[in-house]
């Protein structure tokens, strides 16, 4: 048997696709072992998919167009990670009003990218500009590390995605709205590679889209999804009902939503953070992996 290949993906949550693929062998099959970590900040991990750390990372897409040619390496989306998002804007106790975060640090990830330009603009729809100094950014990290500035007092706001909203809540604060309100086709978070990296390992990286695809059928398929979330949350030790929910994120099939991706280069341009590699679409962009990907998977 040949040796496996080994590559390295960076997530902010546990894709239950890639759990669930490694559990059936949809990636074995294609000759690769998936080794995940889960990053800490999205410069950690848009900095070490650029030096080699990683082989692909599943992120935001504006972090796509804020790091490409940052570090060197132009950086591209080529599948969907998830169907959608939920990005609540949580607050502290004390927050009672939108006008109480007037002079108040809000925690984010990184404070020019993602999901700190969401925050922007909801806070924009109800009359609080950063640029005119109504509140300030922190950047403290990925959701743990966000919950936590909260609860230690030292942010007001952020946006937690789950489940850390859920047990902020459980914690006494408050759910004060989502992105839906001025957002609401923003995109689920995009599989991204450098070009370098996928051009010269194509095989392996459309190898890994195959088997994303193989393992959304098992997961999905009627006759196969109650067996492969017995083994899931068997894996986890979590249970069934937090498998299911993951699972009605999972993307169907490997296109990316461009109107979605459009959405979110149009709030950079709109905050003034144009790309440094310009305002087109298609720079960002390469659907051909998961295009070769589909043809010898139908």
């Amino acid at each position: 048997m040949n040796e496996l290949r080994k590559l390295g993906l960076i997530e902010f949550i546990a894709s239950p696709v890639v759990t669930g693929g490694v559990l059936h062998g949809s990636f074995a099959r294609q000759g690769l072992v998936i080794e995940s970590e889960q990053t800490h900040s999205s410069t950690e991990q848009m900095k070490g998919l650029c030096a080699g750390t990683w082989h692909m990372a599943s992120t935001a897409f504006d972090n796509v167009l804020a790091w490409s040619g940052r570090e060197g390496h132009e950086i591209v989306a080529i599948a969907p990670a998830a169907q959608g998002v939920a990005l609540p804007v949580i607050v502290r106790p004390e927050i009672r009003s939108w006008d109480d975060l007037r002079g108040k640090p809000l925690a984010v990830d990184a404070v020019d990218t993602a999901y700190a330009l969401v925050l922007r603009r909801i806070l924009q729809a109800h009359g609080l500009e950063m640029d005119n100094g109504d509140y300030s950014l922190v950047p403290a990290g990925a959701p743990p590390q966000r919950y936590e500035s909260m609860a230690k007092g030292e942010t007001f706001a952020a946006i937690l995605n789950p489940p850390w909203d859920h047990r902020a809540v459980e914690d006494g604060m408050t759910l004060f709205g989502d992105h839906r309100e001025v957002l609401p086709d923003y995109p689920g978070a995009v599989y991204a590679v450098t070009r370098t990296f996928a051009e010269s390992n194509r095989t392996w990286v459309t190898g890994f889209l195959k088997g994303l695809f193989d393992a959304t059928g098992w997961l999905l398929d009627p006759a196969t999804s109650d067996l492969a979330v017995r083994q899931m949350s068997a894996g986890e030790g979590g249970g069934e009902k937090p498998v299911r929910a993951r699972l009605a994120r999972v993307p169907r099939e490997l296109t990316l939503n461009r109107d979605g991706l459009r959405v979110v280069l149009d709030l950079r341009v709109r905050f003034g953070m144009t790309p440094g590699l310009g305002s087109d679409l298609a720079t960002y962009v390469d659907t051909s992996y998961a295009e070769e990907a589909m043809k010898t998977m139908r």
